[in-house]
């Protein structure tokens, strides 16, 4: 019985990994990295005065700082991932 959950639940999750989202969102993923390489390489609005404009360091320390954010939960996400696969995973 065991064996037969087993290679059902395999079979499932097999299933479920070769399937391709399908709608709108579809092709999300495709397109993050360049959304948020976008995002990092926005100018700030012509349209403030240039008192209320940041200073060019101050932009790029925070552009820096984005982008560790943006690692950090992604190695968190990679390696929570990582963690559930192994735990799916048959003892062998």
């Amino acid at each position: 019985m065991q064996t037969l959950t087993l290679t059902a639940l395999t079979l499932s999750l097999a299933l479920l990994a070769g399937c391709e989202p399908q709608g709108p969102a579809a092709d999300v993923e495709d397109h993050i990295d360049e959304v948020v390489q976008a995002g990092f390489n926005t100018e700030p609005s012509p349209n403030l005065p240039a008192e209320a404009r940041p200073e060019p360091e101050v932009i790029e320390q925070q552009k820096k700082q984005h982008q560790q954010v943006v690692e950090q939960a992604s190695q968190e996400a990679e390696n929570r991932l990582a963690d559930i696969l192994e735990a799916t995973q048959p003892a062998g």
